[in-house]
């Protein structure tokens, strides 16, 4: 018995979706683009907020410490509190509410305590949005459609917070204020909260499932998850994958425009076009997968993204240093989709994956997120852009390693039992 809703099997099918299956990856895709835009937002508008509000450099780090933190932890002990209830909808929608409110309320802060309260609080509810919203989409996903439907979703989320949000909230805030900026960004979670009340279907766990749920504590299940290797396994490559891709994004334009050799609006232009080529890399990431299977995928495509950063390291000037660069720089966020839903998807029963999902993307972020930075500014202070870039080839380059050693799931999608 596979996790696929008896339901959608049912229902009449659109270009080979289930009418329900596809209203959630268009929902969901909208869902997670804004709530992700709620978390982006402060980036785009650094410089308007901190010239007003009179914020420092160490302080606007110290605001993007704390949200990432507290969307870690969030991430990681509030994910198995709510998963346990078998209440997901529930959660989602007042999650996504609650997000929004807060991003609105940033809107209205008068200093930096302000500000980096309300941004924490936003990290805070958005910590558990995508170990729900992912698990309740494996769930009415089937076998064959898995990675395609994840990758779909992640995709228009990148065009949502990526591509129209910094354009929308950056003309916004030209044409009037700053705080007109959070107030649509937060506006938008909040409408999505309207929608999801309406459109989404609370799908609880089997009655067995719901009773072994109920004689497990967290710790428990934690255990178990433990004991899976392939859970193990995304965990380790889960934080290779973000250590990798953390780097890239940090320090890309800097090494383009010093090692390089080339002018900011030049290496501007490079981060940009991978930006772009990067909305298409979650669809074509995980659907190689449906073909070749999901363990071949992971070694293939952490073993392009370790060639990328050894050729800027051993010719920083050349064509060929761009070009891969702008082909490949998008694969490590699409990678991670692989951890953070599509093996613990395949590996565990349903009821176990919002657990498993959010410990790993809070061990990611913090790890990957919140401390490898200051490590790589180190780095990048005593040795070099060019030595950073290095290293995190060393990440992608274990990390493909590490991929022998998974277990293959491709169309294995666990029952509830």
């Amino acid at each position: 018995m596979n996790t696929l809703n008896t339901n959608s099997n049912n229902e009449k099918k659109i270009f080979g979706w289930g009418r329900y299956e596809l209203s959630l990856l268009i929902l969901f895709a909208f869902v997670w683009g804004f709530i992700f835009l709620d978390r982006l937002v402060m980036s785009f508008l650094a410089p308007l907020v901190m010239e007003d509000l009179g914020i420092t450099d160490p302080q606007f780090g110290l605001i993007n410490t704390f949200t990432t933190g507290c969307y870690a932890i969030a991430a990681i002990v509030l994910s198995p509190i709510l998963e346990s209830t078998g209440k997901r909808k529930k959660w989602l929608v007042l999650l996504c509410l609650g997000a929004g409110v807060f991003a609105c309320l940033s809107a209205a802060t008068q200093n930096v305590w302000q500000l980096l309260a309300t941004r924490a609080a936003v990290g805070f509810f958005e910590g558990p949005v995508a170990p729900l919203m992912f698990a309740m989409l494996i769930k009415e996903s089937s076998p064959a459609k898995v990675a395609l439907n994840t990758g779909l979703v992640a995709s228009g989320t990148n065009f949502i917070s990526l591509s129209l949000g910094p354009v929308m909230v950056t003309q916004i805030a030209a044409v009037s204020n700053w705080r007109m900026g959070f107030l649509v960004a937060g506006v938008a979670s909040i409408l999505v909260f309207l929608v999801l009340t309406k459109v989404l279907r609370e799908v609880p766990f089997s009655q067995e499932a719901a009773e072994k749920e109920k004689k497990e504590s967290m710790w428990s299940m934690i255990g178990k998850l433990m004991k899976n290797r392939n859970v193990v396994l995304s965990f380790i490559l889960g934080v290779l994958c973000m250590c990798g891709y953390w780097t890239l994004m940090l320090y890309a334009t800097l090494f383009f425009s010093t090692v390089g050799g080339r002018d900011i609006t030049s290496a501007g232009a490079i981060v940009s076009l991978m930006g772009v080529l990067a909305i298409f890399s979650p669809i074509i990431v995980p659907k190689v997968s449906d073909f070749i299977g999901r363990k071949p995928a992971v070694v293939l495509w952490f073993a392009l993204c370790a060639v990328m950063p050894f050729v800027m390291f051993g010719a920083p000037s050349s064509t060929a240093a761009i070009v891969i660069y702008a082909l490949t720089g998008g694969i490590p966020g699409a990678a991670f989709l692989f951890f953070q839903t599509i093996i613990p998807g395949e590996s565990l029963p349903n009821y176990m994956l919002g657990t498993a999902s959010g410990l790993i993307v809070g061990v990611a972020e913090i790890v990957g997120g919140s401390a490898w930075p200051a490590i790589a500014g180190i780095i990048a202070g005593n040795n070099g852009y060019p030595a950073v870039i290095f290293v995190a080839g060393v990440a992608f380059a274990a990390a493909a390693v590490l991929g022998l050693f998974l277990k293959e799931t491709k169309g294995k999608n666990k029952s509830e039992s």
